[in-house]
């Protein structure tokens, strides 16, 4: 059971990145809206919490851009794999 959560958690970091770069250089005017989130928490808490809102309002949507459509998909669905694999962990 820890593997697969440590190869979700693996796989969403990974998935997260691309996401951030992707959108700071494909969609730079969102990224500002976005205050500029980054990798690392360097610039703070509050701008990884909206980039979280925005994938979890699936405003993503009004991009029409595939790659960001499937990277911001597989963001919601790894979180969700997350949540289910860590209380399942907690259970047993």
């Amino acid at each position: 059971m820890m593997t697969k959560f440590l190869a979700v958690l693996i796989f969403s970091l990974a998935n997260g990145a691309w996401l951030l770069r992707h959108i700071q250089n494909t969609h730079h005017s969102v990224w500002i809206g976005l205050d500029q989130p980054m990798v690392a928490l360097s610039t703070g808490v509050r701008p990884r919490l909206a980039l979280v809102k925005y994938i979890w309002s699936l405003r993503f949507r009004e991009l029409n851009d595939p790659l960001l459509s499937l990277a911001c998909w597989a963001a919601i669905t790894a979180e969700l794999l997350l949540g289910v694999l860590f209380l399942l962990f907690a259970l047993y």
